[in-house]
C-alpha cells in the first residue's frame, strides 16, 4: 500500500526513533559504522511481494520504489543522512550551494554543479531541470504531486495548455536557475527534495515512451539501473563515476519480487536476503517470538511513524457523496479491535494528521456508536443498507485489516465484498475517476511540515487523474484555509491553526482515520550500517554488506 503512499512515502519521526531490545538510542555517525563493518562491496538483497509501481521519478510516490529513487537519480537539495538517521536537514545536492531566496520569498536562484551527469554521460545543464520540473506540472505525467509545483508562478497556464513553458521555472545560463513562487511556501525546499524534483533525461524518455519507467529509465545518481524483470527482480550497479566519491558501499542493490512476508522472514534468516521491504516486514504470527529472540531480537528496528492508515471514501461516487452516508461509516469502525489485529504495532487515531506531526490536535467527531450509524443511515435514504465494493491492496496485513472492516460495515447495513489487488493495480484503480467507492488506505510524511498531509491527500489540485487523493476530496473553503496556513511565515501561529482544518476537513468525513502505526523491521545478521530513515525509508548508499 501507498505510504506517499507507505506515500512514502514509510515514514517516520526522528523524535521517535528507538532501536529496541538493548540496542543503543543513538546510531554511530555514517562513517564510522561503515569503517568498522570493513571494505565495500557484495549484494544488498531486498524483498517485495509486488512489482514496483514505476521507476519514474514522476509517478514514484509509495514506500518501494521511494529509496531507489534516492539511489538512481539526484535533486538540487537532499536530506543530510550523513550526520544523522532522522536527515532532517536539507544540504546541497546537484545544486553548487543552497539557493539564494529573495523577494520576500517568492524567488529561489540556484547555481548548478557543472559535474553531474546522467549514467549515458551527457552532462545535466539547467535545461533538464526545466524540462523535469514542467514535466511534473504537465498532467500527461499524471504525477501525484503536481499539487505541490502549482504555486509556481505560471504552473497553472502551463497545465490547462494556455502557456507552452512555466514561466516561473527559468534557466539562468547553462548552470543556473530561477523559481519563482506566487505565494511563499515555507516548505518549498522540501518539495524540491521529493523523487519528484530529481533531474531526468528528456532524450531518454522521448525515445522509449511508455516503457522509459520500468525498463528505461536514465539517471545521474550513485547508484545505475542495470535490470528489471518483470515480476522477478530489479538490479542497481554501483556507479564509478558518480560525481560525489565514495558515495556508496555494496557493489549491487537488488529488489527480488513476487515473496511474501513469511517467505522473506525466512529468507533473512538464513542469509539468502537482507530487509523485507513491504510493511510490516514481520509476519504477525512471528512477531513475539522475533521480540523474545535473543539473537533476533538485536536485528530488530522499533519506530513511531509520522502515518495515517484509514478508509477512504469517493466522495463523487454514489452512496459515499452522501455526507451522512461518510459519517455513518466512520461510526460504524471499532479501531481499538484493529489494533489488536496487527498486535498492537499501531495506536488509535480520531484525526487525519498523526501525533507526531507538526501542528496535530486531538478531537474525535465521530466515537464508535453502530446504532446512530444506523440512524445516519436511515436519514441518509438507506435504511437498509446498500452494497458495494471494499478494495484493498494484497500487501502484508493490508488484507487481514480489510476482512475486519468488512463485517463492521455489515453490522451497519452497508454489504460490502472484498476485492483484493496488487498495490501496482490498486494505485491505478484509485487514481482513476468514479473507479472505486470505498478502500483502504495509508498516508506517510513526504517531510515534517502538515501542508504534506493537505495538498497531496485532501485538495482540490490532488483531486486529478493519477490522484492519492482517494476520496477524490475537493471543499474549496478547505483549500482557502489550507493555502493561507501554508503561506503564514510564523510558524508557531500556523501550526496553532492545522488542527482547525483537520476538523474542518473531517467535518465533511471523507476518510475514517483508523491508526496510527508503529514500524518494526528485521535486518540479516550481514546488513550492518542500517538504519531506518525518516524520509527516504532504505538509505542504500550508506549500508554496508559483510
Amino acid at each position: 500500500m501507498f505510504g506517499h503512499k507507505k506515500r512514502r512515502s514509510i515514514l517516520t519521526t526522528a523524535l521517535a526513533a528507538v532501536v529496541v531490545c538493548g540496542l543503543a538510542l543513538g546510531a554511530a555517525p555514517r562513517g564510522a559504522q561503515a569503517r568498522a563493518h570493513g571494505a565495500n562491496g557484495g549484494t544488498i538483497i531486498v524483498d517485495y511481494l509486488n512489482d514496483f509501481s514505476s521507476l519514474d521519478t514522476g509517478k514514484c510516490y509509495d514506500s518501494q520504489c521511494y529509496p531507489f529513487m534516492r539511489a538512481m537519480y539526484d535533486r538540487l537539495v537532499d536530506y543530510d543522512t550523513a550526520h544523522s538517521p532522522s536527515g532532517a536537514s536539507l544540504i546541497p545536492d546537484a545544486a553548487a550551494a543552497m539557493p539564494t531566496i529573495g523577494n520576500g520569498g517568492l524567488t529561489y536562484t540556484f547555481k548548478l554543479r557543472n559535474d553531474v551527469h546522467f549514467w549515458n554521460g551527457r552532462p545535466v545543464t539547467s535545461a533538464d531541470w526545466v524540462y523535469s520540473f514542467e514535466r511534473i506540472v504537465n498532467p500527461a505525467t499524471q504525477s501525484g504531486a503536481a499539487s505541490f509545483w502549482m504555486n509556481i508562478v505560471g504552473a497553472k497556464a502551463y497545465a490547462t495548455g494556455k502557456a507552452a513553458h512555466v514561466s516561473g521555472i527559468q534557466a539562468l545560463g547553462s548552470f543556473g536557475l530561477r523559481i519563482t513562487l506566487i505565494s511563499p511556501d515555507a516548505s518549498f525546499l522540501n518539495v524540491l527534495a521529493m523523487p519528484f524534483g530529481s533531474v531526468v533525461d528528456r532524450n531518454q524518455i522521448a525515445r522509449y515512451g511508455k516503457s522509459y519507467s520500468q525498463l528505461h529509465p536514465m539517471g545521474t545518481g550513485p547508484y545505475i539501473f542495470q535490470e528489471h524483470t518483470l515480476g522477478q527482480r530489479l538490479i542497481l550497479v554501483r556507479n564509478p563515476h558518480y560525481f560525489r566519491p565514495g558515495v556508496g558501499h555494496a557493489d549491487r542493490i537488488q529488489a527480488d519480487l513476487g515473496v511474501t512476508s513469511e517467505t522473506a522472514f525466512l529468507r533473512i534468516q538464513k542469509g539468502q536476503a537482507d530487509l523485507d521491504g513491504d510493511e510490516p516486514s514481520i509476519p504477525s504470527a512471528e512477531f513475539l517470538s522475533v521480540l523474545q529472540d535473543p539473537v533476533w531480537s538485536k536485528q530488530l528496528t522499533r519506530q513511531v511513524q509520522v502515518g495515517t492508515w484509514y478508509i477512504s471514501m469517493n466522495v463523487q461516487v454514489k452512496p459515499f457523496d452522501n455526507l451522512l452516508v461518510r459519517r455513518a461509516v466512520n461510526m460504524a469502525i471499532n479501531k481499538p479491535l484493529l489494533v489488536r489485529l496487527v498486535n498492537g504495532r499501531a495506536t488509535v487515531t480520531n484525526t487525519f494528521l498523526p501525533p507526531a506531526m507538526p501542528g496535530h490536535g486531538d478531537f474525535n467527531l465521530y466515537p464508535y456508536d453502530p446504532a446512530k450509524a444506523r440512524q445516519l443511515l436511515a436519514q441518509a435514504g438507506y435504511p437498509n443498507g446498500f452494497s458495494t465494493t471494499f478494495l484493498t491492496d494484497n500487501v502484508s496485513d493490508d488484507p487481514r485489516i480489510s476482512q475486519a472492516i468488512i463485517p463492521m460495515l455489515a453490522a451497519i447495513g452497508i454489504k460490502a465484498g472484498l476485492q483484493e489487488v496488487t498495490s501496482t493495480t490498486w494505485a491505478a484503480l484509485v487514481g482513476t475517476q468514479h473507479k472505486v467507492a470505498i478502500t483502504w488506505s495509508q498516508y506517510y510524511m513526504d517531510f515534517p511540515d502538515p501542508n504534506d498531509f493537505f495538498e497531496p491527500g485532501l485538495s482540490c489540485a490532488s483531486a486529478v487523474p493519477g490522484t492519492f487523493n482517494e476520496s477524490w476530496y475537493c471543499n474549496p473553503a478547505v483549500d482557502a484555509l489550507a493555502h493561507r496556513l501554508k503561506t503564514m511565515t510564523d510558524r508557531a501561529a500556523r501550526l496553532r491553526l492545522y488542527p482547525g482544518l483537520d476538523m474542518m476537513a473531517m467535518r465533511d468525513a471523507p476518510i475514517v482515520p483508523v491508526m496510527n502505526p508503529i514500524h518494526y523491521d528485521i535486518r540479516s545478521l550481514a546488513l550492518h550500517n542500517y538504519y531506518y530513515s525518516t524520509i527516504w525509508v532504505l538509505v542504500f548508499a550508506d549500508y554496508t554488506k559483510q
